[in-house]
């Protein structure tokens, strides 16, 4: 058993492949470490350290680590952000084409519930975040960021067509007011710290 912080972190750092950055992934375990500690005051550094397991091991599994960025939960994810804007954008031209129909029930029911909208979306990225940090714990740190930001692509696209006036803004009326707008571009520029806060949420409980 290793029985100080400063040999787990030496022999991390010695397993470590030279493909990754060793220096941030000393930095995280290091603060990992900590964060354990403090939070669990009656534990014992060896234990911590027993809890977070062998440092030779953690580093086998960064040999693997490049082939995460295809995985499974990163490609769902953004399949299922994807999904969200086609779905949208289908009901939308729906709407327009086929008045009086159930495509315009479903457009008016939207346009009660835009708030509802916005804390559901916001639900899935802090899902994303949390699953990816309980998948693959500090290894998938690489892999949340890239999924986020591929993610982010269409968010953003949408966001600047109609701040700009792309998009006519009629085409979504009446969901989209002054007021829906503002707040989904704070949204957008909160994703990436919420899916992150999750993310560590999720390392935390995947040891």
């Amino acid at each position: 058993m290793i029985r100080s912080k400063e040999r787990f972190l030496q022999d991390l750092e010695q397993s470590l492949p030279s493909s990754v950055n060793k220096t941030e992934v000393i930095k995280e375990y290091n603060l990992h470490i900590e964060e354990k500690l403090f939070d669990q005051p009656h534990l014992k550094i060896e234990d911590v350290l027993e809890q977070i397991g062998d440092p030779v091991e953690i580093a086998k599994q960064y040999e693997d680590s490049l082939l995460i960025a295809k995985g499974f939960v990163s490609r769902n994810f953004v399949f299922c952000n994807f999904m969200f804007f086609l779905i949208g954008g289908l009901l939308t031209v729906c709407y327009h084409i086929f008045e009086d129909s159930l495509f315009s029930d479903a457009w008016g029911l939207l346009a009660q519930i835009p708030l509802t909208i916005v804390i559901v979306y916001t639900m899935f990225w802090m899902v994303l975040g949390f699953e990816i940090g309980r998948e693959y714990g500090l290894l998938g740190k690489e892999l949340f960021s890239k999924t986020v930001f591929i993610s982010l692509i269409p968010n953003v696209l949408l966001m600047m067509m109609t701040l700009f006036h792309f998009i006519p803004v009629q085409w979504f009326q009446p969901i989209l007011t002054p007021a829906f707008i503002m707040l989904c571009v704070i949204m957008t520029c909160l994703i990436y710290p919420i899916s992150k806060l999750f993310y560590y949420i999720g390392v935390y409980r995947s040891v």
